[in-house]
């Protein structure tokens, strides 16, 4: 679908058409820039070397995140759907070549921890996100993906394709063009600008500053022996070579570290103080806060990163528990929704059902929905498929249980059956399969007199009547007779269970 038409529907062929760009279009504020390379000013090379290389938070979450996010495996999901089932064929497996590259071997010098290990560093460190090569056979298959260097690899603009191009910038001096669909652009939404992404180091860009800084400030603290910065004033006057003395030995160097110095003068000396010791800078201080800065850019708790110091056990795992959920779910979409253009029938995913801390998430929500089943809110059918297992055929699976006796009131996928009365049967229980006719919940047999039931002799009413209508066989009264039938429960001394005696009268 083209991103814009032309309005220009001149039937004059020798009128050329011109393109006109709507104002929701991506380079609708700035047409120039349309057909030409896409740089912005941010620069990858010193982001590595004055963040990931020199402060140690920063190399610390890149390393965390990155990490995580290469040892997951990548799998594929029927339907081209995020809610499909994970392909588990061989047969399919074998078919694709997808899987090994992002799970095995990625490219002839990269395996696949390797591959995306950098591309998130890349994806968290770059202003223009990560550029993949795509490596087809003669048959078009993906073969290979190889990562190109994002600090020289820029999107053309198009108008109408949203990008023509990729222009890649050799060491040579040489520029190479390449086509849209054979590289993946991999970036975070930029609220802004649609061809940048977004990266955490340009909010945390200040605190990664003053972390370096703070770091050079106290290495020249200690270089200068632990002395402050200032002025030697002499009184008098002095000759070039005693100023070049005191001059050598006042000047910081490891070889002077804790050495005596005398220096002597007619007149006296004074000293003037240019700069402030480290707790007047407050420089534990303001070390700590830049950390917890950077940390929260990137979204790496400390405890993350191995320090749990001072924290409860609920609490560093309810830590790891938010990064999985509000980091590192949300770092691995932009990254499956990338790849997903190399399959264009399954839909790629990570697999995170061996990370921990969300195993024991689904746990408890799998706990809650046990209390759904219980409650009868929820079928079993709609429990095993909110909790990731198949569903059964059966209409029991689909029905809504009553507890206790766990008794249909409702199904989800048909409506019931609702007789008006059943004789020792619960209210809306269909007939089961293998009930005897005339038992409680069994249909009638055919041409049995209205409004009588033939109840089966198993049964204690069924006893009852077969006992009270044998002497009417016989042509006798039942002992008895006009007296009101009752049954009577009385416990036996030999068994913990209780007896049913049926008779005409009590018994005594």
């Amino acid at each position: 679908m083209a991103w814009n038409s032309t309005n220009d529907k001149s039937l004059d062929p020798g009128q050329q058409k011109s393109i006109h760009i709507g104002p929701g279009a991506p380079i609708a504020t700035n047409p120039s820039i349309a057909g030409k390379p896409y740089f912005d000013a941010w620069d990858i090379e010193r982001a590595y070397r004055e963040g990931m290389q020199k402060v140690t938070w920063v190399a610390r979450c890149v390393d965390v995140i990155s990490g995580n996010q290469a040892r997951l495996p990548v799998i594929l999901r029927e339907g081209n759907a995020p809610d499909g089932k994970i392909v588990t064929s061989s047969s399919i497996q074998a078919q694709s070549t997808l899987l090994d590259v992002l799970n095995t071997k990625s490219n002839i010098g990269e395996n696949s921890f390797i591959f995306r290990y950098r591309l998130s560093a890349q994806l968290l460190m770059s202003s223009r996100g990560a550029f993949i090569e795509k490596v087809r056979s003669r048959d078009g298959r993906i073969i290979g993906l190889n990562l190109l260097p994002p600090q020289h690899t820029a999107p053309i603009p198009d108008p109408k394709k949203f990008v023509s191009g990729y222009e890649v910038s050799m060491p040579t001096g040489k520029k190479v063009i390449l086509k849209p669909d054979d590289v993946v652009w991999v970036r975070r939404p930029h609220p802004i600008d649609p061809y940048l992404s977004l990266t955490p180091m340009e909010s945390a860009g200040v605190a990664i500053e003053i972390e370096n800084l703070a770091k050079l400030y106290n290495r020249n603290f200690l270089l200068n022996d632990g002395r402050p910065g200032g002025l030697l004033v002499l009184r008098g006057e002095i000759d070039d070579d005693d100023k070049n003395e005191l001059r050598s030995r006042f000047r910081g160097n490891l070889g002077r570290v804790g050495s005596t110095t005398v220096v002597s003068a007619d007149d006296g000396v004074d000293f003037v103080d240019t700069s402030s010791t480290p707790r007047d800078a407050a420089y534990i201080q303001m070390r700590t806060i830049t950390k917890e800065e950077i940390f929260a850019a990137f979204g790496v708790p400390e405890t993350v990163i191995g320090n749990a110091s001072g924290r409860t056990f609920s609490n560093a795992a309810e830590e790891i528990r938010v990064f999985w959920m509000e980091t590192m779910l949300p770092h691995l979409e932009p990254i499956a929704r990338a790849l997903d253009e190399l399959d264009p029938i399954h839909y790629i995913d990570f697999d995170t059902t061996t990370v921990p801390n969300l195993i024991i998430y689904k746990q408890e929500r799998d706990r809650y929905l046990m209390d759904e089943l219980q409650q009868g809110l929820i079928s079993v059918n709609e429990y095993r498929e909110m909790t990731g297992k198949d569903t059964v055929k059966s209409d029991l699976a689909d029905s809504l249980l009553m507890n206790p006796n766990l008794t249909p009131i409702a199904n989800t996928e048909k409506e019931m059956e609702q007789p008006s009365a059943m004789v020792g049967g619960q209210p809306g229980m269909p007939p089961q399969p293998g009930m005897q006719p005339g038992m409680p919940g069994g249909e009638m047999p055919p041409g049995a007199p209205p409004g009588e039931e033939s109840l089966d002799p198993n049964t204690m009413q069924g006893a009852l009547a077969a006992e009270q209508g044998a002497p009417e066989a016989n042509g006798q009264q039942p002992a008895g007779a006009g007296m009101e039938s009752r049954t009577i429960m009385r416990p036996k001394k030999s068994q913990r269970s209780w007896a049913w005696t049926m008779s005409g009268g009590p018994e005594f």
